[in-house]
């Protein structure tokens, strides 16, 4: 008790020092466990799944990408019923319409087993998720107070499909993040579903999965989608699982080279606010060097020196980690806004917060005390400190700048880079386009009536009736910006079998005409109804990969099916299979991100897109009246305003979502890193300086000019800062290198990139130091002899 008092005692006595080192640790701390909560929250995903190593998915690739499937789907056995102890069926149902009181409301909808909950744990709300029957729904609590707000949901009567579900219970969101993303759960059983069901299948321990896939993942043919393979992973693996496509607007999916470049940030501000922290205690150290001399000259022990700085590097630990988690409370909604997702408190938290307390203080002091611990007391009694201790402090701090640098490179290149991308133009039109969902339909064709289906059409011309007759469309299609955004690869062939992996866009006729895209070579199609006809375009990327240079000896084929059609007498005709003549050579652009280059497309022109969204061309400057026109239609013809919509221009500023990310990553915490480093820089400095004002009155005695005394403070500062900048520049080129070589388009990485960190890192640090220096060059001589005579 002693010891921490004395220990406390010195950390007052030195406050400005100690007030600097607690500021640029608890800033650095936030930030780090800000991002450490971040990356445990996506390491966590579905830690609401029961027993999730018994869980598998079965994957089957469709036209080379890995998609959720089911055993059902396959021809083949590869998990035998006697390996299962249990399975759930999802039906998924993305933005589907749900009606509540003669009004229309969006929602993700899952159909599911009654085994769903017996997978997944989710709190509940009120009611029961036995799932009672099959007409019965379960609501998350997001929903159900959009529907219902304050008033009670079990029991009320929501309309899908013309067909009544009550609600029969209620769950909240799982405190972790999920795989799953619904506003609703339906049975299964409610009604024949024209969707692709997704399999979870429990499985018994010991199933050697490795050994299934062996087997079934060589392509076999099938009766319907020519040759397919198939594969069964671990749910634990589905999340991180870059080869698997998903729809997102329900299942999550991850981003691990995300997560290593925020542990990066983690380490070089951890880095930038530990080396700080040292740094500055060691000042705080050197004022009592004659003090540890004497003790040890009167016995004092190593483990007792040991003792007292621990004492001292906890009490500062434990309160800069104290202000730290106050500052990442208050920062709760921008740090929200960074990331995207709000991260709840969990026992994570504490046991990340209790590592720190024990961990950190060890580090921190094996350095003060290796130091001072195996220094002889002659040396420690000195008066002067040697040139040793100002030679490390200049290294540490170099050290310091050398990772802010490299921060600082890495936020201004890569928001160069993501304003590369959003600015340089795709080669299609973008501006004033908008997509949007008016037909609130369910398509669910195996449940209609006639009745049901004449009344689907007549709200659909009516639809079709008003875009034609509004005066602020150009013009319109029936096309969703899917097909622009989609990463789907389709493998094609020419005459040669020469098997090019393209980009399949499945577009109507008027399509090209709409988005201005160009017709090189050949002529389009007028506008396709009968939907077992099409017709093929390719761009030139793609007649380039296939080896033609002439349109009219241009011929492809697919490797799978691109339509069937199921005749009322059981046959099924098939589309694609043949080698089909090149209508027209399209103008090469940009369909989907930039980074991954010009992408071989194969257009295939076809009708039968009366369904789903409709592209509207909107006159300039009339975006507003349209919105107000559109709601007003789909008000009359579905009884609510609400309908999902978007622009182009945002669509494809969304594609580069995760590079925004990144930059807006690296800009926050860089600032940060340059803050604490200032920060180290004010402190050690206000000691160095303060050391010397002895010195500077002599020379000023003996003549010294102002601009000398400001090169005698600041100029060892100025190089350490240079050496620190010459140090960074080849370690961010090789992150940049090494993160952007996969590129094919990209911001260059130019020297006035390097420039511009320097100038900023240099002008905040050296503002810093003015100050100081520029008070301690006008000092006046006889105040500070007066002051060393008293």
């Amino acid at each position: 008790m002693k010891t921490l008092r004395y220990a406390l005692r010195h950390l007052t006595r030195a406050r400005s020092y100690t007030l600097i080192s607690l500021s640029g640790l608890a800033f650095s701390l936030a930030c780090s466990i800000i991002l450490l909560r971040y990356i445990h929250r996506e390491l966590t995903v579905d830690a609401n799944c029961i027993h999730p190593e018994t869980v598998v998915l079965p994957l089957a690739d469709v036209h080379g990408n890995w998609c959720p499937s089911a055993r059902m789907y396959m021809d083949s056995v590869y998990l035998a019923d006697g390996q299962v102890t249990e399975r759930c069926l999802v039906v998924p149902n993305e933005r589907t319409h749900i009606l509540y009181e003669n009004r229309t409301y969006n929602a993700d909808m899952l159909a599911v087993d009654s085994t769903f909950f017996r997978f997944f744990a989710y709190p509940v709300v009120a009611g029961t998720v036995a799932m009672q029957g099959s007409q019965g729904a379960i609501l998350t609590r997001k929903f159900a107070e959009q529907l219902f707000g304050r008033e009670n949901p079990l029991g009320k009567v929501l309309v899908y499909d013309g067909i009544p579900v009550v609600v029969q219970g209620v769950i909240d969101s799982s405190s972790n993040k999920t795989v799953w993303q619904f506003d609703v759960l339906v049975s299964r059983g409610l009604q024949d579903w024209n969707r692709m069901s997704i399999e979870m299948v429990r499985v018994l321990p010991g199933v050697g999965l490795d050994a299934i896939n062996k087997v079934s993942g060589i392509y076999r043919d099938t009766k319907y989608s020519g040759p397919m393979r198939y594969r069964f992973i671990p749910w634990e693996q589905f999340y991180f699982d870059p080869s698997i496509v998903v729809e997102k607007s329900l299942m999550n999916h991850g981003d691990k080279s995300y997560l290593l470049i925020l542990s990066g940030v983690i380490i070089l501000l951890l880095a930038v606010g530990i080396l700080n922290f040292i740094n500055l205690y060691m000042v705080m150290l050197a004022k009592r060097w004659r003090e540890y001399g004497v003790k040890k000259v009167l016995g004092l022990k190593r483990s007792s020196l040991f003792v007292e700085i621990w004492l001292e590097n906890f009490a500062l630990v434990f309160a800069s980690l104290f202000v730290a988690w106050v500052l990442i409370e208050v920062t709760a909604v921008p740090v929200e806004r960074l990331l995207e997702e709000p991260i709840s408190y969990t026992w994570f938290d504490g046991w990340l917060s209790s590592g720190i307390l024990v961990a950190l203080p060890l580090l921190t002091s094996a350095y003060p005390y290796i130091k001072y611990g195996y220094r002889s007391p002659v040396v420690s009694m000195r008066n002067v400190p040697v040139r040793y201790s100002v030679a490390s402090r200049a290294v540490l701090l170099g050290i310091q700048y050398v990772f802010t640098v490299v921060l600082v490179v890495l936020s201004v290149y890569f928001n160069r880079h993501f304003d590369f991308l959003i600015n340089t133009p795709p080669g299609f039109r973008t501006e004033g386009i908008l997509e949007a969902d008016l037909q609130k339909e369910n398509w669910n064709y195996g449940n209609e009536t006639d009745e049901r289906r004449k009344s689907r059409n007549e709200r659909i011309e009516r639809i079709r009736k008003a875009l034609d007759e509004c005066p602020y469309i150009d013009s319109w299609i029936c096309s969703s910006f899917n097909e622009i955004t989609s990463e789907v690869q389709i493998n094609y062939f020419n005459e040669k079998d020469k098997k090019v992996a393209v980009k399949a866009l499945f577009v109507p006729a008027a399509f090209f005409d709409f988005y201005g895209l160009k017709v090189l070579d050949g002529d389009l199609p007028d506008e396709i109804r009968d939907v077992t006809r099409s017709e093929i375009a390719l761009n030139e990327e793609a007649m380039k990969l296939f080896g033609y240079a002439d349109r009219e000896e241009a011929f492809v084929r697919a490797e799978t099916p691109i339509w069937m059609f199921f005749g009322a007498d059981g046959s099924v005709k098939k589309g694609g299979l043949e080698l089909m003549p090149v209508a027209a050579v399209i103008a090469d652009c940009y369909f989907g991100k930039l980074t991954g280059g010009v992408q071989p497309i194969v257009y295939v022109i076809s009708g039968g897109y009366e369904r789903g969204k409709i592209s509207i061309a909107v006159h300039p400057g009339k975006e507003k009246e349209l919105l107000a026109y559109l709601r007003r239609t789909v008000k009359e013809i579905y009884g609510t305003e609400e309908f999902d919509h978007a622009w182009l221009s945002d669509v494809v500023k969304e594609q580069y979502a995760h590079d925004r990310k990144i930059a807006t990553v690296y800009s926050v915490f860089a600032f940060i890193a340059i803050v604490v480093s200032c920060m180290g820089l004010f402190g050690i400095s206000l000691f160095d300086i303060r050391r010397r004002y002895r010195e500077i009155a002599i020379r000023k005695v003996n003549g010294a000019t102002l601009a000398g005394l400001y090169w005698l403070l600041g100029g060892k500062y100025l190089k350490v800062l240079l050496a620190s900048f010459a140090a960074a520049v080849p370690l961010a080129w090789f992150i940049i290198s090494r993160y952007t070589e996969s590129f094919v388009l990209k911001a260059p990485l130019s020297a006035w990139i390097f420039i511009v960190a320097l100038l900023l890192v240099g002008l905040i640090s050296l503002g810093t130091l003015w100050w100081q220096v520029g008070k301690a060059a006008r000092i006046n001589p006889a105040e500070v002899m007066r002051s060393e005579n008293n």
